[in-house]
């Protein structure tokens, strides 16, 4: 079964037409439940991925549903940090319990036992409002620490979904930013505690040597943004 919906086809082919390779590696930073990680190694045939979540229930599936080789998954957050930190985890009751459609793979007795409902908004920063009592502690680790224990040299996309902690992971990064070909990062979920907004974003990944590609770029509040490395890429 292909869990590429028809409503992620676009992204995905830009990404394929922007690398332009079929074995990029890819590091994917929020892989919830691992779908959009399928869906990189859908589109590229030699992809490696490299995934990042801390959420115990979104591990659980993840581990159940994802069998790649090429999808490697981190069990813990990518922060400004190596330690520990806490993580927000989010639910939303349901009066009857639904499996949305783009997660159709995870069965309605998973879904509810796990208590999935809303986990995408799951954060290590406070402020989502079906956050619940009681946090839960995770293992954070610095980008620059994970990318000098890899052995990578390139790396040619981070994907970067960590609702409202984009500026952490950022500045986990320390000087292996300058090893990053292109940067995807979700910007302006500002309800969360330090979430930086679309200009403060533009003005941090750009003082980092990167530039905004606006043609592929949203332009509202809150939305996804897409840089490269001026100092890789020649545009």
């Amino acid at each position: 079964m292909s869990w590429m919906k028809p409503q992620y086809i676009r992204k995905f082919q830009i990404f394929k037409r922007l690398l332009n390779k079929e074995d990029p590696v890819i590091v994917e930073i929020g892989a919830h439940f691992g779908e959009d990680s399928v869906r990189f190694s859908e589109t590229f045939s030699k992809a490696v991925i490299h995934c990042f979540e801390p959420d115990p229930r979104c591990i659980k599936i993840f581990k159940k549903h994802v069998k790649s080789e090429r999808i490697v998954l981190n069990e813990l957050a990518l922060s400004d940090i190596d330690g520990q930190g806490m993580f927000f985890q989010s639910y939303q009751e349901q009066n009857e319990v639904k499996v949305p459609n783009k997660y159709d793979w995870i069965s309605t007795e998973d879904y509810d036992k796990e208590k999935l409902n809303a986990s995408g908004a799951s954060s290590l920063k406070k402020g989502y409002k079906h956050a619940v009592k009681n946090s839960v502690e995770v293992k954070t680790k610095r980008y620059d620490t994970w990318y000098k224990e890899s052995g990578i040299k390139i790396v040619d996309l981070v994907w970067i979904d960590v609702q409202g902690a984009e500026k952490e992971v950022i500045d986990g990064m320390g000087s292996a930013i300058k090893n990053i070909k292109f940067i995807w990062t979700e910007y302006g979920e500002t309800f969360y505690d330090g979430a930086m907004t679309r200009s403060q974003t533009i003005n941090l990944l750009e003082s980092l040597n990167f530039k905004l590609i606006p043609e592929l770029s949203s332009r509202d509040d809150n939305g996804d943004l897409l840089f490269y490395n001026r100092g890789l890429i020649i545009k």
